[in-house]
């Protein structure tokens, strides 16, 4: 490799890294679209959890009888119909064996989540006559509202397999102008009469209303969906968490964010000189790459315990370039080159590094399988940063290293070493002998 081309490449490398960080903090409107171009630090913005924004937090109890199975399914579709609200960054976790909570940041009162998922109720359908029912909760598998060409909002219903084969049997033994009677807790809210017998086996079924608006469409699905859950819930505490509870942890968490990158470029420099800044340098394009996973990972939440983690991964990033750069000092005062102490330096401190992550991905892991809540939020966030740390630690940081080393081979030796070698240091070019010497 050519100076020249070296330059180049670094050149390159400069100019992605500034378009990353333009893709940090933009936000505009995408030309000839109407969307939003939101950067990467709105989105985190939008996935802060409920002890940084405030918002709703409600619990519900389930029977003690209730099985692993339908506890975790019942969360399932908690998440589900919440997801469909547009909540997408709402948590829904077990709470100890018989209970489930559920936060929704963002939200300001609790009536509005109680709109949103419905008081918990028991749902039946039965014939027009008899009070027997032949359809409940268990038989569906989700509920959408859907435009019909008048305009007007309808209900389409998704039964199981066998709630499908119910449903069938029911309306053909009711016939045309019959009607199915749809009960709630024991009362009546809908009773639909039958337009047509020739059923599909599409397992759907629709349910119109004349002048029917989306509002009152959304209200109704609501209605039945509280009844889907595979556990009876009762609601015992619902609650408001401010939003100023988190706003000075927030702004405290970013302010000794900022504190600790300018220390830690600071004292990289200081110790390191020239390699220093390069250090510097791949430790710039680490955060911009935490950054953008932390916003495009879907499973991140960010809460307290999730910032400190992304402190903590900082911490752990910075401990592997200063692993290496010692290890290139020590290289360089045994005797040899600049561009052989940097090859290695790498080369000896891998394993070292690789193994400490490596330890950190399997406990961050373990938190994050056996943990809940705030507990995986900081396990997601420490597992990516540890994961971005190697990446950058051991290719970034040595590719960069590679390059300054032809672009500026003299300089590049200024670490504070205390002694300086005799060799030549203009040619950064490793010699056949050297690779020999398994450097």
């Amino acid at each position: 490799m050519t100076k020249n081309k070296a330059i180049i490449k670094f050149a390159v490398i400069l100019l992605v890294l500034g378009l990353g960080v333009f893709l940090t903090f933009a936000n505009f409107r995408i030309p000839f679209t109407t969307t939003r171009y939101v950067g990467f630090m709105g989105a985190i913005e939008n996935k802060m959890g409920i002890d940084l924004r405030g918002g709703v937090l409600a619990v519900f109890d389930a029977p003690t009888d209730s099985s692993d199975d339908a506890m975790n399914a019942t969360v399932r579709r908690l998440e589900n119909m919440l997801n469909s609200r547009g909540f997408v960054e709402a948590s829904v976790m077990r709470q100890g064996p018989n209970a489930i909570r559920v936060e929704v940041p963002g939200m300001q009162d609790t009536e509005d989540l109680m709109q949103v998922i419905g008081e918990p109720a028991d749902i039946e359908f039965r014939r027009s006559q008899g009070e027997e029912s032949f359809i409940t909760g268990e038989h569906i598998n989700s509920v959408s509202v859907v435009q019909q060409p008048t305009f007007d909002f309808a209900i389409r219903l998704h039964f199981t397999n066998e709630g499908g084969r119910l449903f069938r049997e029911a309306i053909q033994a009711e016939g045309m102008g019959g009607s199915i009677r749809i009960f709630s807790n024991g009362d009546l809210i809908s009773q639909p009469t039958i337009q047509s017998t020739d059923v599909g086996i599409d397992n759907t079924a629709l349910i119109t209303s004349d002048g029917q608006t989306q509002a009152q469409a959304e209200n109704f699905r609501t209605q039945i969906e509280s009844g889907l859950f595979e556990v009876r819930l009762t609601n015992t505490e619902t609650s408001i968490i401010p939003a100023t509870l988190g706003a000075g942890a927030l702004r405290g968490g970013i302010i000794a964010f900022i504190i600790a990158i300018v220390f830690i470029f600071l004292f990289m420099w200081f110790l390191y000189r020239d390699m220093g800044l390069v250090s510097n340098l791949s430790m710039f394009i680490y955060v911009v790459l935490f950054l953008a996973g932390l916003a495009l990972i879907d499973m991140v939440q960010l809460t307290l315990p999730g910032v400190a983690g992304i402190i903590l991964a900082l911490a752990m990033a910075v401990d592997a370039n200063i692993i290496i750069m010692e290890r290139i000092k020590d290289e360089y005062k045994s005797g040899k080159r600049m561009a052989v102490s940097v090859e290695s330096g790498f080369k000896k401190s891998f394993w070292t590094i690789f193994d400490a992550n490596l330890t950190s991905i399997i406990a961050s892991g373990a938190l994050f399988i056996v943990g809940t809540g705030p507990i995986q939020g900081f396990a997601v966030t420490l597992l990516l940063g540890v994961a971005v740390s190697m990446f950058c630690s051991l290719f970034v940081f040595r590719k960069l290293a590679q390059l300054y080393l032809f672009i500026n081979p003299t300089s590049a030796k200024r670490l504070r070493l205390g002694a300086q070698n005799d060799i030549n240091e203009d040619i950064p070019v490793i010699t056949k002998k050297e690779r020999k010497l398994n450097v």
